[in-house]
C-alpha cells in the first residue's frame, strides 16, 4: 500500500487525536473507539471508505507508537478485509508523539 498517498490523511488524524487528549481525552482510546466504529459501518454498510478509514486510523495508531498486539484481534479483521498483509501496514511506521 503507498501510505505516502494518504500521508495528509494519517497526519490530519494524529493531530487531531493529540489535541484532543490536551482537552483531556485518552487519545489511545480514541482512537481504538474510532477504528471499531469505521470498522463497524463498513460491516453494516458494506462501503470499503469505511474500512480505509479505519485503516488510516490504525496506521496513524502505530506511528503514535502505540501497541498492535493490544488490539490484534481487530486490527486484524481490518487488515484481512482491506487484502494487505501484517508487515505492510508497519512499512514506514515511526514512533511520533
Amino acid at each position: 500500500m503507498d501510505w505516502e498517498s494518504y500521508r495528509t490523511d494519517i497526519e490530519a488524524i494524529k493531530l487531531a487525536v493529540n489535541e484532543c487528549e490536551r482537552l483531556g481525552v485518552d487519545k489511545e482510546e480514541l482512537l481504538i473507539i474510532s477504528i471499531y466504529r469505521l470498522y463497524e459501518f463498513y460491516k453494516t454498510e458494506d462501503d470499503r471508505v469505511y474500512l480505509l478509514g479505519a485503516l488510516l486510523h490504525l496506521k496513524a495508531y502505530l506511528e503514535l507508537g502505540m501497541e498492535y498486539e493490544k488490539n490484534r484481534k481487530i486490527f486484524s479483521l481490518i487488515l484481512d478485509n482491506y487484502g494487505i498483509c501484517y508487515q505492510d501496514i508497519f512499512q514506514g511506521a515511526e514512533k511520533m508523539e
